[in-house]
């Protein structure tokens, strides 16, 4: 868990902490070579977001989460508001470029969040 302190909301994470309450954020890894990333890994980041942390986890794969893991982690949004986000290989590479081009890879985190949003409706 990584302390967010960024209240102004001019930042993405004060945004984030604003929308999500996230004052705690889960970073869990999950480097599975032969197991699947399912729904039991999603509860498990579920279940650590408690109300004081807020509620937004980024479980970092090695591999695609199965579609029961995309399902478990929509359900637990609708019925909980808890965001879970799935961060490969791929994404870590961008958010280097990113940072090498002298910007801010926490963009690629928000959009995450808004893809996530999105892929829901």
């Amino acid at each position: 868990m990584f302390p967010n302190r960024n209240f102004d909301t001019s930042n993405i994470w004060g945004k984030l902490f604003k929308e999500l309450g996230a004052r705690l954020i889960l970073f869990e890894f999950k480097n599975y070579d032969h197991k699947e990333i399912g729904k039991t890994e999603v509860d498990q980041a579920r279940n650590y977001l408690k109300e004081e942390m807020g509620r937004l986890a980024v479980v970092c794969c090695s591999k695609s989460p199965s579609q029961s893991a995309y399902r478990r982690r929509n359900t637990v949004f609708g019925e909980e508001k808890k965001v879970i986000l799935f961060l490969m290989p791929e994404h870590l590479k961008e958010m280097i470029f990113i940072k090498e081009r002298t910007q801010d890879p926490a963009d690629l985190i928000m959009d995450l969040v808004e893809e996530f949003y999105l892929q829901r409706e």
